[in-house]
């Protein structure tokens, strides 16, 4: 007759070598679950945190943006180079240069970022600091002074120029950009030769692939007399063809490679996302309007950059040509259709009666300035357009800055991983 068990009864206590091993096996995996989601609800939760915390004592500038009606919106991203933040600190003061020195503030860096969550697109355009453009209040000039009045001129010359709407500002300075790649670590950079800027203080006796801290990066993304030395020649030549667009290459590679990594390390380390969102928000200017989730839009957009990435987040510089100097200055002159292409993906379209256009400036004629220094008139074979495809956003990849004197430097250096 068959043993009966009765209902309820306790069973015998299985010790764990009398369990089977699938059955320890799971238990420990869900253990192992129930602390890693506790973990990452906890780094949610504190990054969240911090967030808020820094969001409500960050510093905040009244200006008048345009309201997100829809879905998708344009940042203002200003890369200034104020030296506000150093008053006051002789550490700083030897580091960055103070305000006497360095007086006012432009923008070392100009971009609009088009941020669309409901197409999965991020559209990242450069505008080229040296665009003859007119602004508001000051008339035909280049197009980083406008900074020199604050933001809302740069918010008022977008629109008027380009009509581009900006719904959302944030400007950068040097201690915040370099804050965020100290929190993040080091960023590898690929130098194709001994590389120089005495005016930025980058110093790079080695080429090949070089891990940059916060200084190194911040002389990298600010060179605009970046020097290759010559073996060949046993002397320094200059590297750029067109400083102000190979800059503008060298930023967007740049930002491409960080914005990768930190992602990567953030989402492997809630530590160092807690340190990242820290040093961005630690030392930036922003618009009175920006909120908690604006911040996560605009972060989320750079969330899946990767080497592999082929369309998320595309980078373009506004289409350019050189030609006549203005006011015995060397411009960039906006270069058509190619920049109507580009501008109607921001929602805006050139404004020709306020934008120098093809080698045209509003009330002039196209006649070359003579004389030392005078640029190229643009019915000759002056460079134009900052890439391959002409200034036009390219998928993945940001384009690659020129190489000038390549003949006097000899072949560039080998490019290893993870350059």
């Amino acid at each position: 007759m068959p043993r009966t068990e009765r209902l309820g009864a306790s069973r015998p206590y299985a010790s764990p070598a009398r369990r089977g091993p699938v059955r320890m096996l799971a238990g420990r995996l869900v253990v192992a679950l129930c602390i890693t989601a506790s973990l990452m609800v906890g780094a949610v939760l504190t990054v969240n945190y911090v967030i808020d915390a820094k969001l409500s004592s960050a510093a905040r500038v009244g200006v008048h943006t345009a309201s997100s009606h829809g879905s998708a919106m344009n940042f203002l991203v200003v890369g200034s180079d104020t030296r506000a933040f150093t008053s006051g600190s002789r550490t700083l003061q030897q580091q960055f240069g103070n305000e006497a020195g360095n007086g006012g503030q432009r923008s070392d860096t100009m971009m609009v970022v088009r941020v669309d969550p409901n197409h999965s697109k991020t559209l990242v355009v450069s505008f080229p600091r040296d665009l003859w453009v007119r602004v508001p209040g000051l008339g035909m000039s280049k197009i980083n002074s406008a900074y020199n009045a604050g933001p809302q001129r740069v918010i008022d010359m977008l629109l008027q120029d380009f009509g581009i709407k900006i719904n959302h500002f944030i400007q950068v300075d040097f201690k915040s950009f370099q804050g965020v790649v100290n929190a993040i670590g080091t960023i590898p950079v690929y130098v194709p030769y001994p590389a120089r800027d005495n005016l930025t203080g980058l110093y790079q006796p080695v080429a090949g692939c070089e891990q940059f801290g916060g200084a190194d990066a911040l002389a990298y993304v600010r060179s605009r007399e970046l020097q290759y030395y010559s073996p060949q020649q046993q002397r320094w030549v200059p590297a750029d063809a067109v400083p102000d667009i190979d800059r503008i290459a060298r930023q967007q590679q740049f930002i491409r490679r960080l914005a990768g990594i930190a992602v990567k390390r953030s989402l492997s380390n809630p530590l160092t996302a807690n340190e990242i969102v820290n040093r961005v928000l630690e030392n930036v200017t922003i618009d009175q309007g920006l909120s908690k989730s604006d911040i996560l839009s605009f972060v989320d957009a750079f969330r899946s950059i990767n080497p592999n990435d082929t369309g998320h987040v595309q980078f373009g510089t506004m289409p350019w040509l050189e030609g006549p100097n203005q006011d015995g200055q060397q411009v960039l002159y906006v270069r058509e259709p190619d920049a109507g292409a580009l501008l109607a993906r921001l929602g805006g379209a050139v404004n020709s009666a306020n934008v120098a256009v093809n080698g045209t400036s509003p009330g002039t004629s196209t006649s070359p300035t003579t004389g030392p220094g005078a640029a190229t008139s643009p019915t000759t074979s002056a460079p134009s357009g900052s890439t391959p495809d002409g200034g036009a956003a390219t998928p993945g990849a940001a384009p690659a800055a020129r190489i000038n004197n390549q003949a006097l430097l000899g072949s560039a250096a080998p490019r290893p991983a993870p350059c």
